[in-house]
């Protein structure tokens, strides 16, 4: 008898053949037999190093919901953000619903969940749009103000692998917020403990060197960082560049964070420019480098652009130091540092007027299925 030698093969080895298979291939793998659906779902095989193409994530709300739209790089076998000419086809489209006339919603992404969210709702999401699945989670009231508006964070420990979730309370210098690992089925209160008193600014986070990261006010509207490590969950505080040129103006500069080549960087407009720090030495002041200050002088398709109070977001600095950015999240820019000029791309938001405050971001898929946390209530769409 034959023997079947696929069937006895070792699972790391499986897991390295499979990892190197297109995330379309690998779904339909999952129907071969229960044990690669099993090792397909997995965490493990979620942290094996998969080829997988990135995709957009598009949010745009709707009267009592938020539509999420995934799209993916048009030529799968070569898809690259390093392309000039991007082109998109969806393949994943579906409704969260968080509470009644939200404006707008974010989404967060790590390891190719998305935590998707707003600032005004005690309801969170936390979706798979490639296996279908997402998980709502309700935050108690007795963790948050009476008058509040939250922020949050979505990062893995580098210890002990758990997902978390960070519930902010932004506006009124709380002393505590909470904290849920994917999984427990509970939140539970952490000490702001360094970041007592300080006012969190905005929305946006990003993960790097196993913290996440927001940008703080103290009593002086001096502009810090605050950190928040995932293993230890406590709070910290370090120096943000010194900014020269804010005004009054400056609470309507939207700041944003992103990593580039593994260093933690800033980037926002000011006066007609793109301005990108990047942290070389991380939580070391001195290592604050102003790596770009592009002049605007394109236009970039949004009616009524006043560069100043818009965002900008890196997503790829490449070798030779050109940049693909969004702008406002409704398109996507690039600057060749060769020229020293900005083009632009492409128009993410089609069919979405300038009224609708539709966000984007780029995140990399996985067949990582939410069920593999155990005791969440798992829905599928």
């Amino acid at each position: 008898m034959e023997q079947n030698i696929f069937k006895n093969l070792p699972s790391d080895l499986t897991t390295n053949i499979l990892s190197r298979l297109p995330l379309r291939t690998i779904s339909i793998s999952k129907c071969v037999c229960k044990p690669w659906l099993n090792l397909l779902q997995s965490h493990d095989f979620a942290k094996s190093k998969l080829k997988t193409p990135p995709a957009l994530a598009q949010l745009t709300p709707l009267t009592s919901s938020t539509q999420c739209t995934v799209f993916q790089f048009q030529d799968e076998d070569e898809a690259d953000v390093e392309s000039h000419a991007l082109r998109f086809r969806p393949i994943a489209d579906f409704e969260i619903h968080l509470g009644n006339k939200i404006k707008r919603c974010r989404a967060q992404e790590t390891n190719g969940l998305l935590l998707i969210h707003t600032s005004s709702v005690r309801r969170v999401s936390v979706s798979n749009p490639i296996t279908r699945e997402y998980i709502n989670l309700f935050i108690p009231a007795e963790y948050v103000s009476a008058a509040y508006s939250l922020s949050f964070g979505f990062g893995v420990s580098k210890i002990s692998e758990q997902y978390k979730i960070v519930c902010i309370n932004a506006d009124n210098g709380s002393d505590s917020h909470c904290v849920y690992t994917l999984g427990t089925g509970t939140w539970r209160r952490v000490e702001a403990g360094a970041a007592s008193g300080f006012k969190f600014c905005f929305h946006a986070y990003i993960e790097c060197n196993g913290n996440l990261h927001w940008t703080l006010e103290d009593s002086a509207e001096i502009l810090s960082i605050c950190a928040f490590d995932l293993d230890t969950e406590c709070f910290s505080i370090f120096s943000a560049p010194v900014i020269e040129g804010l005004t009054e103006d400056r609470h309507a500069i939207d700041f944003r964070f992103n990593v580039l080549r593994g260093c933690l960087c800033l980037s926002y407009t000011l006066d007609d420019k793109v301005v990108i720090w990047m942290m070389k030495e991380y939580r070391v002041k001195e290592s604050w480098t102003m790596v770009y200050h592009i002049g605007i002088d394109i236009d970039c398709g949004i009616d009524d652009c006043h560069w100043k109070l818009m965002n900008v977001y890196p997503i790829k600095l490449f070798e030779n130091g050109d940049v693909l950015m969004f702008l406002e999240e409704k398109c996507i820019i690039y600057y060749s540092n060769k020229t020293g000029t900005l083009q632009h791309v492409c128009r993410l938001t089609e069919g979405t007027s300038e009224d609708d405050e539709a966000s984007a971001m780029i995140f990399t898929p996985t067949p990582f299925s939410l069920k593999s946390f155990g005791v969440e209530n798992v829905i599928s769409f």
